[in-house]
């Protein structure tokens, strides 16, 4: 299975004038079940959250992502964390992991190579660059 790298974070004006700059991107994350709970993975950022249902599992990952946002954010640690988790910084986007290098983790494995359904989410994500 071949998968196309949609996790790209540009970084562009937010204003007119510049001065302003915020990270674009969609953002993947696979959303399964186990053990009769629906479960949200984000390979690339490594977070995950559940839910009772498929909704309340989707809507507990943004949550969930908001929170990890806004502590790196609070923290000036983003850049780090995100160079942590396998991203790299090219030109002026911060690129995720290849799926390649995804598939190095074991939870990863484990959902691609098993008998596990799971449904992909993409969903656009905005984030303010922290200089």
């Amino acid at each position: 299975m071949k998968e196309g790298n949609t996790n790209r974070i540009e970084v562009l004006p937010s204003n007119n004038d510049g001065q302003e700059k915020e990270y674009r991107f969609s953002l993947e994350f696979f959303v399964f079940q186990e053990n009769g709970v629906q479960i949200a993975y984000c390979p690339s950022l490594d977070i995950s959250t559940s839910g009772k249902t498929f909704n309340e599992a989707v809507g507990n990952f943004y949550e969930m992502f908001q929170l990890y946002i806004e502590c790196c954010v609070e923290n000036n640690t983003l850049h780090d964390d995100l160079l942590a988790h396998g991203w790299r910084l090219q030109k002026r986007q911060m690129l995720p992991p290849t799926f390649a290098v995804l598939m190095r983790k074991p939870e990863m494995k484990k959902l691609i190579r098993g008998n596990i359904g799971y449904e992909k989410v993409v969903a656009p994500a905005r984030i303010p660059m922290v200089v």
